[in-house]
């Protein structure tokens, strides 16, 4: 067969083969190889996005459970405190040539400052505070006032969560330690005086409260109290235990308000 005649041949059969493909029907959901003449084109979505729109917000649960003063708070508190057990007048510890004498004291006053988290009716406080008691020693004619330096960790819990005022219990654990001035003096004289320190005291604080929250601004009130044991004490000739541990047992009231510097994240 002639070259001329296969051409003959071969043309017509693919413009068939070429108008089959352009009447079959195209399957569902498979693309066209290009768009039709004149059809227009969908414009690409925008690359800048919203994240306030995108973001989802907290389910309403969890948005009611979260109280309306929630958040971290810096605050200063009023502290008034009757120290117990052996701050009678009646202990003294011996050294090898010294004494330490433990005062009879009047209930005294002092200031405090404290770090706390709130979340929904639970609070978290860090507070430390210095009060100052004024005291006597039977048998010397010198003042023995004594001033204790207090570090807490306070667990705070509140009821009536709709209401204005909210009362709360507190449950806390406590470092200490004293300062007596003219608190320690030489056994032989009895002459030579200087200042003793009682040391290495382990609280557990127990109170009840009521607190009054407004937009940025709590004040509160509560009643405490502390369950303190020392351990060791310093006099003269250096560093005593105490045996038995001296009981440091106070009763005491705080009035105190909070500001808050941090709101609840969103």
């Amino acid at each position: 067969m002639k070259a001329p005649a296969l051409s003959a041949l071969l043309v017509p059969a693919f413009a068939l083969l070429a108008s089959a493909c352009a009447s079959t029907p195209r399957a569902p959901g498979m693309p066209a190889w290009a768009p039709a003449e004149g059809a227009a084109v969908v414009a690409s979505a925008p690359r800048d996005i919203d994240d306030d729109a995108m973001r989802v917000p907290r389910p309403v649960e969890e948005r009611k459970n979260r109280w309306a003063a929630s958040g971290l708070y810096l605050g200063g508190v009023i502290v008034t405190s009757q120290p117990l057990g052996d701050f009678d007048g009646d202990l003294s510890l011996f050294g090898p040539t010294d004494v330490v004498l433990v005062p009879d004291l009047d209930p005294g006053a002092g200031i405090g400052a404290f770090l706390s988290y709130r979340w929904h009716m639970n609070e978290m406080v860090v507070q430390y505070s210095m009060t100052e008691h004024d005291g006597e020693f039977t048998g010397t004619g010198r003042e023995h006032d004594t001033t204790f330096f207090d570090l807490d960790f306070n667990w705070r819990h509140y009821w009536w969560e709709s209401s204005f005022v909210q009362p709360y219990g507190l449950l806390g654990l406590g470092l200490s330690r004293a300062e007596v001035d003219n608190g320690t003096t030489d056994q032989a004289t009895g002459t030579v005086f200087d200042d003793a320190y009682i040391r290495d005291g382990i609280a557990v604080n127990l109170g009840i409260g009521a607190s009054m929250s407004f937009k940025w601004v709590t004040l509160f009130g509560q009643g405490v109290y502390r369950f303190v044991r020392y351990e060791t004490s310093r006099g003269l000739d250096g560093e005593l235990n105490n045996t038995p541990d001296i009981d440091g047992d106070s009763v005491g009231l705080q009035f105190g308000a909070q500001l808050r510097v941090l709101p609840p994240r969103d």
